[in-house]
């Protein structure tokens, strides 16, 4: 075709010439000048209008008519020509150059000897080079005119799912030879129905009782999460989390599909033609991918956290290479660029008491924030919080470089509260880093700034941290410094901690590990550390020795420690010491059973233990025992378990790997029996099953899946291979269903309605395509129901209705059959 194209514009080229042109002059003498065209070639300046391929990128976008003459060339439709290319914003200043005349640079055009530089653009706004021997017109766009591309920027779909709950169901049992045992029970369900969900936390205890953790409505749109009923609210740096019953309404990207990236600095990269990124940390390759030309968004979803350097190397078709250098930064804490984030929660602070599955008090509580991301390197966060007549206020900042990162926050309230936060970190990629947290509270009345929950054990709290558990007044400072000599690593950490009216505590203490041998499975590091507290001074220096073959490893360590008490009365120094061995045994179906067995010995105490855990389908379990051989600790034990519990549609499933708060429900129905098939998700397989079974596979909720399912074993089966793609939110439980059926080997001719064979046919079957012979013979491979559609003659067709043959195992004679 473009040839066909070509040919029409040259006759048209040659029409506008002009036929009969007379022959060219001859130069003579010894030397040839001219200022313009020899009249005979006079036409050849005239404009001529013809048809060329459009490309950008060094990809063909169409077609265009163009009037060229010599040095410029004119769109016929420029309006039409915008519209072919890819991610051109709306602008005043293309259209005016596109409807006017553009410099055709003819002389930037690659040649057939492929010029290294050839084909190069960099325009103002846009630009041709226009090769007239190949009717091919390239177009260059300035990255100002050209929208981001490959940025994802959508929500995922909503779920299909129907009514549905997931629930997480485990249990601990803990006890001594010198105790009682204790336990706790625990259990996370969620009632889901598409976007929205109840979510329910509890536990059962023995010091306890029933508690609920949380009861709370939710539901996601594009942009917000609705909740009403017993949850934790954020707070803030200087009060941490607090459980309310009431309202809040917040800013939410788990439905965005770039969810992942969104914590990132966006990385936009300008591509003047299909090319290959790879991205590079330390001069490690981290990632690549190629991507088309323009103005392009490259995917940061698999770098790690934090603040750093990286390098963007662009390999381009021709061979040319070259690199560009960018700060990034990457961190959950931080509202990501271009997005706001604001939240508004309001209700009464609930606690946990013995017995009380609730436990409200009287005492209103509020917080409403927003932060923002300024721009690479700044972001701020401002919060009202409080409780009855006492509004509190926080300001907060960060700072982002390649070296550190900042956070800053001051506190007050109406009450004369006060409190300032200093946090730095290095951006963890190079040979020194270091991590300091300074903080200091000043409360006007001594008691926690907000009233203080006790803490419940179950699947989704997290144990409280030190802004929750702090009383009153205080002064806090924690601390590391590492650094890295070769795969040497020397550290400092340090604490100190002052309240009001008690002495203060500090700790403080060098560490130093040093890898000496890495061989063939074989480990032996060399490692020291010391620590000096008010009460205690201790050390210890020694080795460690790790070795690992096929599913065994042992773990030894040996060296010296010592332990004294600033008060005398303890002065303890001897060997120390350990060994375990570890057995670990994985099965196709991911089943994980493993054994361990130890013996160490501390500065004070001697101890054997054992272990066994087993990671299956059904859940998971582990049990364990410890025997003390020195003062009175004795034997102890321990017990725990976790499954969970998928129900969608009409099916109730039980078990379950990775208890997560969605999960699909995988079946497989049909007569092909002793088959069984690897149930893939995103090209991973997650588990095993056989027709006639269900198995449940527990997924992270907010994601888009492919499922699909692979034979593993049995005799060739029929059964769609097709992946099947799945939405999931919290709660969504979906069903997905496949048909397997047993393939047989058909031998048969096919005949029309006269009897007559249908010669030379061909077959067309769920399976594939097959084809009768010159008397109408055949053999396919077919299931026992399926159709034969037999195409013969130019355009007709019939077909054969299996209606479940007889087979002799795996082979059938189907003699003559009938085709209508």
């Amino acid at each position: 075709m473009p040839e066909v194209r070509r040919l029409k514009a040259a006759l048209i080229a040659l029409a506008i010439g002009g036929a009969g042109m007379p022959a060219p002059a001859i130069a003579t003498g010894s030397g040839f000048s001219m200022t313009g065209a020899p009249a005979e070639f006079a036409d050849l300046e005239q404009p001529r209008e013809m048809l060329v391929d459009l490309y950008f990128g060094d990809r063909p976008i169409g077609e265009a008519w163009i009037v060229a003459r010599p040095g410029a060339i004119t769109f016929r439709d420029p309006g039409a020509v915008a519209k072919l290319i890819p991610g051109l914003k709306p602008s005043s200043e293309i259209a005016a150059r596109l409807a006017g005349e553009l410099e055709d640079n003819a002389g930037r055009a690659c040649s057939p000897s492929g010029a290294q530089q050839c084909n190069a653009l960099e325009p103002a706004s846009i630009g041709a080079i226009f090769a007239e021997d190949r009717f091919r017109l390239d177009l260059f766009v300035n990255p100002a005119f050209l929208e981001v591309a490959d940025r994802p920027g959508g929500y995922l779909p909503e779920p299909a799912a129907p009514f549905s709950l997931t629930s997480a169901i485990g249990g601990a049992i803990a006890g001594s030879s010198n105790g009682p045992a204790t336990y706790n029970f625990q259990n996370r369900t969620i009632v889901g129905l598409r976007n929205a969900r109840v979510r329910s936390d509890s536990s059962v205890a023995s010091d306890l009782g029933f508690v609920l953790d949380d009861l709370v409505a939710e539901v996601d749109t594009r942009r917000h999460r609705f909740s009403g009923g017993l949850f934790w609210a954020p707070g803030v740096d200087f009060t941490g989390r607090r459980r309310i019953a009431g309202f809040g309404v917040s800013t939410q990207f788990d439905t965005r599909e770039d969810s992942d990236s969104l914590e990132a600095t966006p990385l936009i990269l300008f591509l003047g033609q299909p090319s290959r990124v790879e991205i590079l940390i330390d001069g490690r390759l981290v990632t690549s991918a190629s991507y088309e030309a323009g103005n392009r968004s490259i995917d940061s979803s698999s770098l790690p956290s934090g603040s750093y350097p990286l390098v963007l190397r662009i390999r381009e078709p021709s061979g040319n290479v070259r690199e560009e250098r960018r700060f990034f930064v990457k961190s959950a804490e931080i509202a990501p660029v271009g997005q706001p984030v604001y939240h508004a929660y309001a209700g009464l602070l609930a606690n946990t008491r013995r017995n009380r599955p609730v436990s409200l008090s009287k005492s209103l509580y509020y917080q409403i924030g927003a932060a923002r991301r300024l721009n690479e390197s700044f972001a701020i966060d401002a919060a009202i919080l409080g409780t009855g007549n006492k509004p509190i206020a926080q300001v907060g900042g960060w700072f982002l470089s390649d070296i550190a990162r900042v956070r800053a926050a001051a506190l007050a309230s109406l009450d004369r509260d006060k409190a300032l936060l200093l946090q730095v970190g290095s951006a963890g990629f190079g040979r020194l880093n270091f991590n300091l947290d300074l903080r200091r509270v000043w409360s006007a009345s001594g008691e926690p700034l907000i009233p203080l929950p006790t803490y419940s054990d179950n699947f989704s709290s997290s144990p409280l941290n030190g802004a929750q558990v702090s009383t009153g007044s205080y002064a806090q400072a924690t601390g590391s410094l590492t650094y890295s000599l070769g795969a040497a690593f020397v550290g400092l950490t340090g604490s100190y901690r002052r309240d009001r009216g008690i002495r203060p505590d500090y700790s403080i203490g060098p560490s130093v590990t040093w890898p000496i041998l890495n061989r063939g499975g074989f480990q032996l590091v060399a490692t020291a550390d010391a620590q000096r507290s008010r009460r205690t001074t201790a050390a210890f220096a020694g080795f460690r020795l790790l070795y690992t073959a096929g599913g065994y490893s042992t773990l030894g360590s040996a060296g010296y420690a010592t332990l004294k008490a600033r008060d005398g009365k303890r002065n303890v120094a001897r060997q120390v010491g350990s060994l375990s061995a570890q057995w670990f045994h994985a099965d196709e179906d991911r089943t994980q059973v493993s054994l361990e067995a130890a013996v160490q010995r501390d500065v004070e105490t001697t101890v054997a233990r054992a272990n066994a855990q087993a990671n299956t389908q059904l859940g998971n379990a582990r049990a364990e025992i410890l025997h003390s051989f020195e003062g009175r600790g004795g034997t102890q034990y321990g017990l725990n378990f976790q499954t969970g519990i998928a129900m969608g549609g009409s099916s109730v499933e039980v078990g379950g790997r990775d208890l997560n708060q969605s999960a699909i429900i995988a079946t497989v129905d049909g007569a092909a029996a002793n088959s069984a098939f690897d149930v893939l998700i995103d090209d991973v397989p997650r588990g095993r099953l056989g027709t006639g079974g269900r198995l449940p596979i527990f997924l992270e909720a907010y994601r888009s899946y492919q499922l699909r399912l692979r034979p593993f074993a049995g005799s060739p089966v029929s059964y769609d291979p097709a992946p099947r793609s799945v939405t999931l939110y919290p709660g969504n439980v979906e069903q997905v269903r496949w048909q397997a059926d047993p393939l047989v080997t058909l031998f048969g001719q096919a005949v029309d309605t006269k009897g007559t064979p249908i010669a030379d046919a061909n077959i067309v079957i769920a399976q594939g395509l097959g084809q009768t012979d010159a008397e109408g013979y055949f053999q396919v491979d077919a299931s026992a129901n399926d159709v034969l559609e037999f195409r013969y003659g130019g355009n007709r067709t019939c077909k054969v209705a299996l209606g479940g043959i007889k087979a002799q195992g795996d082979y059938a004679r189907l003699g003559r059959v009938v085709c209508r």
